[in-house]
């Protein structure tokens, strides 16, 4: 899930209203897996702007994302052919997620918070292939701490560069600079990894065809 980003921009001043309060970071770490990087990004944007602290932050967003991926992994264990039948578009995403955690568990187990595209999935297919708990949950735990540390880094990176890149314009001004960096930050990283999708599928398509031709040999 995404929030638009005029959206974000044209309320900016929603950073004023955030406090160090237990349940500040209850709610982020609960919406986590629906606000996905935005959730730590702006919380960075908020520990560098002095209105949150980092420690209860890194906490909260880390728990809140672990429990949302253990919850998945439950329902992957009891209920996932259950599930492949109510959604049969999911069927094709599952089936390639069980084949990752298949072949490798331990680090399917770290990336369910790093996998984009399958982050409901993944950890479900955890659960499906039986992955032990004792495995499970302290990796993936590892995993949710350094994705909340990388995300949370881009939030407070991206705040100090809209200060420095337009000067100090009031609270508002820095969030929105903090916004436009953020955004150009993701958009680059999906060019990235859509460039590279593009790359393999040309090179599976060229060994197919390589395949082809030989087996029409005579």
């Amino acid at each position: 899930m995404r929030l638009p980003v005029s959206l974000l921009v044209a309320n900016a001043s929603w950073l004023s209203v955030l406090t160090d309060a237990p349940w500040t970071y209850v709610v982020l770490g609960a919406s986590a897996i629906i606000t996905e990087e935005l959730a730590p990004i702006f919380g960075g944007i908020a520990v560098h702007e002095g209105e949150l602290r980092l420690l209860p932050l890194l906490f909260g967003i880390t728990l809140g994302g672990w429990i949302a991926t253990a919850i998945l992994y439950a329902l992957g264990r009891l209920k996932w052919e259950a599930i492949r039948r109510r959604f049969p578009r999911t069927r094709a995403t599952g089936t390639v997620a069980l084949r990752v955690v298949r072949r490798n568990p331990l680090t399917a187990s770290f990336l369910v918070r790093f996998a984009f595209g399958l982050r409901i999935v993944l950890p479900m297919a955890c659960g499906a292939a039986q992955v032990p708990l004792l495995v499970y949950l302290p990796v993936s735990l590892v995993g949710s701490a350094l994705w909340t540390a990388v995300f949370t880094a881009v939030g407070y990176a991206a705040g100090e560069a809209a200060v420095q890149a337009i000067g100090h314009l009031g609270q508002v001004g820095e969030v929105v600079g903090a916004v436009i960096v953020t955004v150009a930050i993701l958009a680059f990283v999906r060019w990235q990894r859509r460039r590279r999708e593009r790359k393999a599928s040309r090179q599976a398509a060229l060994r197919r065809q390589r395949t082809d031709g030989q087996e029409a040999a005579p």
